[in-house]
């Protein structure tokens, strides 16, 4: 089993790494405890103050992805979070996608760039689980300009990671995010459920996002479109299958 799990890793180091997840996890659940209190969300942001800057320097590479984490679990946190169960299941959730991300700056995977791609997903999905929560907010207006700013900044970081490195990351990325933006109005007016809803932007997003990259990188060949769009629609298939449709 050792050999099996080893290969994620280069290092021991990740063992260190758990110390900070477990201050992350715990201090989320605090803010819960003491209800958002003023004292406790700042005793809450020097922690995560000190959990950004003990990082490598490389932490400049995912910095958009540190700060969406840390706002959308909050956020979870504070409108969902009533009941205990679902709390302890988003602190959880979070605390997974935190350590992944301390792992990326600290190059204890191997892998890295598959890490940060299923890291990057995980965001989307968990920003447009909170967004189609809300989908019939009186501040659509604003609601529509910061989805489409955390979509484009989130692409445009994912672009620039090393390796990656797109030309004209700026262009592709805002496309990206208004092409986002217009699906997730049209997704809004499905009777799909918000849960439903956000894994078939996600998989909306997952899709341009490979596909530019694999353009970019001059993987995009025949192969590479059968098997995205099988996936697609298997995908598809399985949202629409298991949706409750309800007007």
């Amino acid at each position: 089993m050792d050999k099996k799990l080893n290969f994620l890793f280069t290092s021991k180091q990740w063992k260190s790494l758990l110390l900070k997840v477990f201050l992350f996890g715990p201090g989320l659940l605090g803010l819960r405890f003491f209800n958002f209190s003023l004292s406790a969300v700042f005793l809450f942001c020097l922690l995560l103050l000190w959990l950004y800057f003990f990082q490598l320097t490389e932490r400049g590479y995912t910095r958009i992805s540190f700060l969406v984490l840390v706002l959308t679990a909050f956020l979870a946190l504070r409108f969902f979070g009533t009941n205990f169960s679902v709390a302890l299941g988003t602190v959880l959730i979070f605390s997974l996608l935190f350590y992944l991300l301390l792992g990326l700056t600290a190059f204890i995977f191997k892998n890295r760039h598959s890490v940060y791609l299923f890291l990057n997903t995980g965001l989307f999905l968990a920003v447009f689980l909170l967004f189609f929560s809300v989908a019939q907010s009186r501040y659509f207006l604003f609601r529509d300009f910061l989805l489409f700013l955390i979509i484009y900044f989130l692409i445009r970081e994912c672009f620039n990671f090393p390796r990656f490195g797109i030309h004209n990351s700026v262009f592709v990325s805002l496309v990206i995010a208004f092409l986002s933006l217009e699906l997730f109005w049209a997704i809004s007016l499905l009777p799909i459920g918000f849960i439903n809803s956000a894994i078939l932007q996600t998989l909306f997003v997952f899709l341009m996002r490979d596909f530019a990259l694999a353009y970019f990188s001059g993987r995009l060949n025949r192969r590479f479109l059968i098997y995205y769009f099988l996936i697609f629609i298997i995908l598809v298939i399985f949202v629409f299958a298991v949706s409750k449709w309800s007007i």
